[in-house]
């Protein structure tokens, strides 16, 4: 798509693949450079690359400075990935909800 995009070539309607969809992980790991931790909240299904990326740079954004004392004795941090369909109930959907205010109202929880 991206090679279409470039040469300012339309995309064709069936590129031959199935919809990606992406999601967003925040993860509270702990601090000692061990790999114990949790993911903090879910967001996803995105199905633009774009509109996770832009969630992505708000919530970091969000946690600049703050990413070691979000969560006590953890560095919080967020990543984005192919979403996962069989752990959908696990999602936030992220065209309901504010991704920053998602994120404050996982950590007010516990």
């Amino acid at each position: 798509m991206l090679t279409h995009a470039a040469a300012s070539l339309p995309l064709p309607d069936d590129v031959g693949m199935d919809p990606a969809h992406y999601a967003l992980y925040i993860e509270a790991r702990k601090r000692d450079d061990s790999r114990d931790g949790y993911t903090l909240l879910h967001v996803g299904p995105y199905t633009q690359t774009r509109h996770a990326q832009q969630d992505h740079d708000r919530i970091t954004a969000a946690l600049d400075g703050r990413e070691t004392t979000f969560v006590p004795g953890h560095r919080v941090s967020v990543r984005y990935a192919p979403f996962d369909v069989s752990d959908h109930q696990l999602f936030a959907d992220p065209y309901e909800a504010d991704a920053v205010a998602l994120l404050d109202a996982a950590v007010a929880r516990g």
